[in-house]
């Protein structure tokens, strides 16, 4: 387990470096980005379409906006590049005997990492200007919702693409559609009563209220949904190791 750990460290420095290398913004692409994201859809929504906050929700519609867009970006960039992860590494596959799931787990670690970056910034500023409730633990809740969330999907994606290299072209639209069906730029009371019933089918519409709830204390899904939740990605996540490890041996020879 402690080599499994400095190993999982290892590769998570090398990510993050290695993403960031050479460029003039470095690390602060981490805040860039989401800002220029949100920004965007400030301005559609908010000067464009002049929406309000939802009711009873204590900061501004782009704050809304940043509550929900921060956790999703995460979510996006951490299926996006575990997908390929094992294609992209196939030199180490192919050479090292090491846990490849590793590196899956090292995609996804470098996302949350970034993602938490822009958190935390966003944390500060709720702070410091007095418009949030922050709530650590149910921030805490929050991570870890979203990585058991991810982990089972990872797995499971990056053994695929091994076998189906079209799979990582095939998820953007699946990955938009996901953001689109998720009360991420609108509030889950606008959605029609006909459409509603299928929101508990989705996990991510969870994950965006408890991340609302942990910074704004707006109300935070029921306990007993997340638990439910909660024990069904805990199956998914077991499932989607067992898959790896099972299509495992066959990636050296497909790299």
């Amino acid at each position: 387990m402690k080599n499994k750990l400095f190993l999982l460290s290892e590769l998570l420095r090398r990510d993050l470096a290695a993403r960031y290398a050479g460029s003039f913004a470095g690390p602060l692409w981490a805040v860039l980005n989401p800002a220029v994201v949100c920004g965007l859809y400030a301005f559609v929504f908010v000067a464009v379409w002049k929406l309000p906050p939802p009711e009873g929700f204590r900061g501004s519609f782009v704050e809304f906006l940043l509550a929900g867009v921060l956790p999703w970006m995460g979510v996006q960039e951490a299926i996006t590049r575990a997908t390929t992860v094992v294609a992209d590494q196939a030199h180490l596959v192919k050479k090292l005997r090491f846990p490849i799931e590793m590196l899956v787990a090292s995609a996804v670690g470098a996302a949350l990492v970034i993602e938490a970056a822009g958190i935390a910034l966003f944390t500060l500023y709720l702070v410091l200007s007095g418009r949030g409730a922050v709530r650590p633990g149910v921030l805490l809740v929050a991570f870890a919702f979203q990585l058991l969330l991810l982990a089972g999907p990872a797995l499971i994606l990056a053994a695929l693409n091994v076998f189906f290299r079209d799979l990582s072209q095939i998820l953007p639209p699946f990955l938009m559609i996901g953001f689109y069906l998720t009360p991420i730029l609108y509030p889950e009371e606008k959605v029609p009563h006909v459409a509603a019933r299928f929101l508990v089918l989705n996990p991510l519409r969870d994950l965006v209220a408890l991340f609302r709830a942990a910074l704004f204390g707006a109300p935070a899904p029921p306990i007993g949904r997340v638990v439910a939740w909660s024990l069904v990605l805990v199956v998914v996540g077991f499932i989607g190791m067992r898959l790896f490890r099972r299509c495992r041996p066959s990636f050296a020879d497909l790299l």
